[in-house]
């Protein structure tokens, strides 16, 4: 997996690409995750619309780095979940944990005022 990474004001906005899954692309995630929150930057966006493959290693990543951010005083968002993500945010009920957006300017509004733009 590769992650781009944007930002917009006090919002980090990472584009997931490639495949979330164990041994893949959790260390990744962990890892770019990590040093964002331990740099401060705490408002945190995963547009996830190019992963192409997710499983329970991916999931188990998604909550673990939610559980960061939020430690760190910030908050981690889904942006474009794919339809197989979507569906699995659903079963596992991570849908009542995570804020889920389809829209890049909703999903960075939801943070209230952006410092810095």
């Amino acid at each position: 997996m590769r992650i781009v990474e944007r930002r917009i004001g006090d919002v980090t906005i990472l584009q997931l690409i490639g495949r979330l899954e164990l041994e893949d692309g959790d260390v990744i995630l962990r890892d770019a995750v990590n040093r964002l929150v331990e740099a401060g930057r705490v408002k945190l966006v995963l547009d996830m619309k190019e992963v192409i493959r997710l499983d329970s290693a991916g999931i188990g990543m998604l909550v673990s780095k939610y559980l960061t951010t939020r430690r760190g005083g910030g908050v981690l968002k889904i942006l474009h979940p794919t339809e197989r993500t979507d569906h699995l945010m659903d079963i596992t009920k991570l849908t009542t944990v995570f804020e889920i957006f389809h829209d890049e300017e909703a999903a960075i509004r939801s943070f209230g005022p952006i410092a810095g733009v």
